[in-house]
């Protein structure tokens, strides 16, 4: 049986010294029997999982890898291919992949594909008879998002003109109308206007009775609905704009696959009550349900969060905020990370820093000295953490909400109020602690320091929820000599 197998092979690989999470042999005997019974399963690990449950995931995939196609993003991907997969090999088990877009899954091989070829794959429908295993389904949404978007270039425009010749004037028109409103309504520099769809609309109704429109006109046209949101961003200096196009709800957009295709799931941060909203509202439904591990077994983190911190909307922050980013740097042997997601007040910042720190002091790079101060915003540190030596500490300038100057995130919060919802309580600070966890994910169970310096964490009610998505942690009153 699966389930034995697998429990064997793992039980083989701790006695090797292999580092074991408590529960990795109910989540290996867990993943087999899902993937023997080709269960639709969710399965939520707390955050003192950390790396460890691994191989207790790949192991039945390991014993059983046909039809398996397997959803990484790049972070994970390299996590498997340059640390699980040689554990792997040296406890006598083959690892045998293949990557890439493909018509047909590959016999008795697992199948590593990316969510951006997970969609072209649902596209092209290649998936039939595949079981979709998903870790780190917590970030399933975001990763889509992104992966889903569309980009029409002017280079687009030209190719579109060149596919239909018999209406170039009637596109240049289009095409010229919008770029006098845009540039005429940005209110600043390089702005980001959103677009209803009547605009792409326009453009889709009248090319539809000619042949099949080219890359990416295609899917934009099919992305004229009110599930889609599109916005220009405009470029100033060349007096030219793209146009985007994302899904406001990926897993609803991909509702179909849930209902067609055998999906494991595996969340790496605990219960997520906006993740499984999101996916009840997708119909995405388990007939296999587990919460697994305990977040306290794990050390706690230290977290500085100074009481009676100024706001920062208030005149003092800024100059409360440069003190102590000075305190904390003062002494540190190793990287300092200090995250803001406001590009003018990281700018500022890093300028008094350098004067004051000097070359150890930069701007969102990988190349940093042993003890370097690297200022960056919270997606630039979540897609390079894994490219840095862990860091000394982290700082936290500000609580990293996602802007409503980005049209995505005005147009899911404008739905929120169209439906009578919490926007802030349902959407937003979801959104917010989702970032948080991805900044922290690198750090548990490291000696690392984290530090919050925006007042709003002790003042405003929802700030008890982003001390829960740190624990465990212990307070930090002061700062002690190093």
């Amino acid at each position: 049986m699966l389930e034995a197998n697998a429990h064997n092979h793992l039980k083989t690989l701790h006695q090797k010294n292999l580092s074991l999470w408590p529960n990795s042999l109910t989540l290996t005997r867990l993943i087999a029997r899902s993937l023997r019974r080709r269960d639709n399963t969710l399965i939520q690990l707390a955050s003192d999982s950390q790396n460890h449950w691994w191989p207790a995931l790949l192991i039945p995939i390991c014993l059983e890898s046909n039809n398996i196609v397997l959803v990484l993003s790049n972070k994970l991907r390299r996590q498997i291919i340059e640390v699980e997969l040689p554990n792997l090999l040296a406890g006598g088990l083959n690892f045998d992949y293949v990557e890439g877009i493909r018509h047909t899954p590959p016999e008795n091989k697992i199948w590593l594909i990316d969510h951006k070829n997970l969609y072209i794959a649902y596209e092209n429908d290649s998936l039939k008879n595949c079981q979709l295993i998903i870790p780190e389904a917590e970030f399933l949404s975001s990763e889509l998002t992104e992966s889903m978007s569309i980009k029409i270039t002017p280079k687009d425009w030209e190719h579109l003109i060149k596919f239909y010749p018999g209406f170039e004037s009637s596109i240049i028109n289009i095409h010229e109308r919008l770029s006098r409103r845009l540039f005429s309504q940005a209110a600043c520099n390089d702005a980001a206007i959103r677009l209803d769809s009547s605009e792409i609309k326009l453009l889709r109704d009248m090319l539809k009775d000619e042949s099949p429109s080219p890359i990416p006109w295609n899917r934009a046209f099919h992305a004229a609905t009110h599930d889609w949101v599109n916005w220009a961003q405009l470029s100033n200096q060349s007096l030219k704009w793209d146009w985007h196009f994302q899904p406001l709800t990926p897993l609803k957009t991909l509702s179909d696959l849930w209902s067609n295709q055998v999906h494991l799931m595996v969340t790496n941060s605990g219960k997520n009550d906006s993740f499984l909203a999101e996916l009840k509202q997708a119909k995405c439904s388990f007939s296999v349900e587990v919460n697994l591990g305990n977040p306290f077994n794990q050390e706690p983190i230290s977290l500085f969060v100074p009481k009676k911190q100024p706001l920062p909307n208030t005149p003092s922050f800024y100059r409360h905020l440069l003190d102590q980013c000075r305190r904390l740097i003062l002494g540190r042997r190793r990287i300092t990370i200090i995250l803001i997601d406001d590009f003018q007040l990281r700018l500022q910042l890093l300028s008094e820093l350098v004067g004051e720190f000097g070359l150890r002091v930069v701007h969102e790079t990988t190349d940093s000295e042993s003890n370097g101060i690297i200022c960056c915003s919270c997606d630039w540190w979540i897609i390079n953490q894994d490219q840095i030596p862990i860091p000394d500490q982290l700082i936290f300038g500000i609580i990293p909400f996602p802007t409503l100057e980005s049209p995505l995130i005005a147009a899911r919060a404008q739905t929120f109020k169209e439906q009578g919802r919490d926007w802030f309580r349902e959407f937003l600070l979801p959104e917010t602690l989702s970032i948080l966890l991805k900044s922290i994910a690198i750090i548990r169970g490291k000696d690392v320091r984290v530090a919050v310096l925006d007042g709003r964490m002790r003042y405003r009610s929802w700030g008890k929820s982003i001390f829960q998505t740190f624990e465990p942690w212990i307070p930090l009153e002061r700062l002690l000599p190093y």
